[in-house]
């Protein structure tokens, strides 16, 4: 007991190699925790990013499919923009939905007027920007079809990272097209 009493009272600090030891375990197990905490700072930052853009794409191909189906006519001069004629007079009001980018990064923009030009973008990240393809209304021998609009809408965040990938596909009818 005496011995235990003489040791714990004694006052003379740690060795150098004993200091050195202890700091490189603090410096793995911290560089370790460093490590864990960044690859998770990352992970969730990617996870938000893919689920703001696909938030994004639901929400604009939403209100593209109501005014789709509010509209009276559809034309397309490419694959790329839909000019929806709009009520209440099907002739002079008109909302374009098109995509705007180059490479493998495109937006989705509904812009007022037939013009494709500015106007406001609705999601991003599309990966082509052939997207729209219009169906006439079909009227042959007793077989009525309305118009029919469909948009194929493929999202990637991270173009040279397969996991990232997402698509919406819809058609959309033309409620007030002629039959």
């Amino acid at each position: 007991m005496r011995r235990l009493s003489r040791r714990l009272r004694d006052e003379r600090g740690v060795t150098l190699v004993e200091l050195a030891t202890t700091t490189v375990v603090l410096l793995v197990v911290l560089s370790g925790i460093t490590a864990a905490f960044v690859s998770g700072t990352r992970a969730q930052s990617d996870a938000e990013q893919r689920f703001d853009a696909q938030t994004q794409l639901r929400v604009g191909l939403d209100r593209l499919r109501r005014e789709a189906h509010s509209a009276c006519s559809a034309s397309t001069s490419s694959a790329s923009s839909v000019t929806l004629l709009m009520p209440p007079d099907c002739t002079s009001t008109a909302v374009t939905w098109c995509t705007q980018g180059s490479g493998s990064r495109f937006g989705l923009y509904r812009v007022d007027g037939a013009a494709c030009s500015g106007g406001v973008r609705v999601a991003d990240y599309l990966t082509t920007g052939s997207v729209f393809s219009y169906t006439a209304p079909d009227t042959p021998s007793g077989s009525h079809t309305r118009a029919r609009l469909h948009v194929d809408l493929p999202v990637d965040v991270k173009p040279g990272d397969g996991q990232a990938a997402y698509e919406l596909v819809d058609d959309v009818v033309l409620r007030n097209s002629t039959r």
